[in-house]
């Protein structure tokens, strides 16, 4: 199973295997820091396969990150995201992922480190 871990970029977690469900194949990221550095991480540490999707900026400009959530969505079967209650990409994923009806599990902040 394909499995997205998205989120903001000031959250990290370090027991990442808590928080995904049972069948994970392949970890699907979009390359940021925090939370898709997480996700890039563990996959590389128990020999998963990665899938990272970079935001194209020549093509799109502003809304590279944009796309590149769309992508990440359409691509995975599942959607794990944490989210610190304020970041407007991850709130952007969450309400696109319940729009099509993708599966999404959310974690938020206080379960999970801040770095601030």
């Amino acid at each position: 199973m394909k499995v997205a871990v998205v989120g903001s970029r000031n959250l990290t977690v370090t027991d990442l295997y808590r928080y995904l469900p049972q069948g994970v194949t392949e970890i699907v990221s979009g390359g940021a820091r925090g939370i898709d550095t997480c996700a890039r991480e563990y996959a590389q540490r128990n020999g998963l396969k990665l899938t990272e999707f970079f935001p194209d900026y020549q093509k799109y400009g502003r809304t590279a990150p944009l796309k590149r959530n769309l992508q990440i969505i359409s691509y995975a079967d599942i959607v794990v995201v944490f989210w610190d209650g304020e970041s407007h990409g991850t709130r952007f994923v969450i309400e696109r992922c319940r729009k099509m009806n993708k599966k999404v599990i959310l974690y938020r902040s206080r379960i999970v480190n801040a770095e601030k």
